[in-house]
């Protein structure tokens, strides 16, 4: 009988199959890791560099928040031209900017409008001597030479709203400021011709209207124009004594009714605006050419007067400026006197106050307003 065969199966010495994993899984990590090692990022999956240059703390352990303030700099500086380079299609980081200051929108420039005080009271005034010149020549503060206003105050545009009537300043007191109102005159008779007040504030009625005009042909000058008759003698003799000295005149206006200013100080309101209107022209009512004793000159065969840079520099305004009281004409708005006169310098405009009071105003060294003023 034959004794039974023992089986048994094969296995591997457990020690060596670990090792042999082992020494397998080693080789691989050898050959992968000197694949990456060798082989750098392709051309294509080339990534910018961050905008400020420095790689991300994943990259570089050395990596900090919070940057030199020498490379904030650089980065601020660059920012701009980075901008450009790229058309826009990129905006550079953000840098902070110092905040502007603050400033004042610009302030609307007030207008004037009726009633509004242009200049400060000027001190009383006191007039001497009314009485016939003894002699003296006129002050050359009076009748001096300047620019002109470029308009005349009595050539102006008519017609705007009135203000509301107002109380009239103490009469006889300090002169009053340049105020817009409407204020009847005290002395507006026909015969109070060489004493009426007119300004900004002081006015004629409507209805004044001299019924004694005649033409200003009468007085040897051009024609076309009015003024009162009382007035022909004195103008003849001052048109024949410029012609004579080499500086003959002329006339561009003379008597204005109320109706005709409204379209003249309209006039001057289309051309130049309400606000430079008031200073060179008179409101309908307030000015001195519906006395019909006021004449605006100019050089005969020349230009209207506002058109020199300065009529009174010509022969025929310099012999005005230093002739006319002689034959009882005064300049009503001499140069520099704004705030006495409310009225731009023109050295055309002349009115008949008669020889006895154009000599007075011309010694005193004060403006026809001031004077007439007084004499209220």
């Amino acid at each position: 009988m034959h004794a039974p065969a023992i089986r048994r199966s094969y296995r591997a010495f457990p020690s060596l199959t670990v090792a042999l994993r082992a020494v397998v899984a080693a080789q691989l990590a050898v050959i992968v890791a000197a694949t990456l090692l060798s082989a750098g990022p392709s051309s294509a999956d080339q990534r910018p560099a961050p905008a400020d240059g420095r790689l991300g703390a994943a990259a570089d352990p050395s990596f900090s928040d919070a940057p030199s303030r020498a490379t904030e700099r650089t980065i601020a500086s660059a920012a701009p031209a980075e901008e450009a380079v790229r058309g826009g299609t990129e905006k550079p980081a953000l840098t902070p900017r110092p905040r502007a200051a603050a400033t004042r929108p610009p302030q609307p420039v007030p207008s004037v409008s009726p009633g509004t005080i242009l200049a400060a009271t000027p001190p009383p005034v006191t007039v001497s001597g009314m009485g016939p010149s003894s002699g003296g020549s006129p002050s050359s503060g009076v009748l001096s030479a300047g620019s002109p206003a470029g308009n005349s105050s009595s050539g102006g545009s008519g017609g705007s709203s009135k203000p509301a009537p107002a109380a009239a300043p103490n009469l006889g007191g300090p002169l009053p400021s340049c105020a817009y109102l409407d204020v009847l005159t005290p002395h507006r008779g026909l015969g109070d011709w060489s004493r009426t007040l007119l300004d900004t504030t002081y006015q004629l009625p409507a209805s004044y209207a001299p019924g004694d005009l005649v033409d200003t042909s009468a007085a040897g000058l051009n024609g076309g124009y009015a003024v009162r008759s009382l007035v022909v003698g004195d103008l003849a003799a001052m048109a024949a004594a410029a012609r004579a000295a080499g500086a003959p005149l002329a006339v561009v206006s003379a008597y204005r009714s109320y109706s005709k200013q409204q379209g003249t100080f309209q006039n001057w309101v289309n051309v130049s605006g309400y606000d430079a209107a008031l200073r060179t022209s008179a409101r309908p009512g307030h000015s001195e050419h519906q006395l019909g004793t006021t004449i605006d000159l100019t050089s005969e065969g020349g230009a209207a007067p506002w058109d020199y840079g300065d009529w009174a520099a010509t022969p025929a305004g310099a012999w005005v400026a230093q002739n006319s009281w002689r034959y009882g004409f005064v300049v009503s708005y001499p140069r520099g006197a704004f705030n006495r006169t409310c009225y731009s310098y023109e050295p055309w405009h002349v009115r008949y106050v008669g020889r006895e009071r154009a000599a007075a105003i011309a010694r005193s060294g004060l403006t026809p307003r001031e004077v007439l003023w007084s004499l209220q």
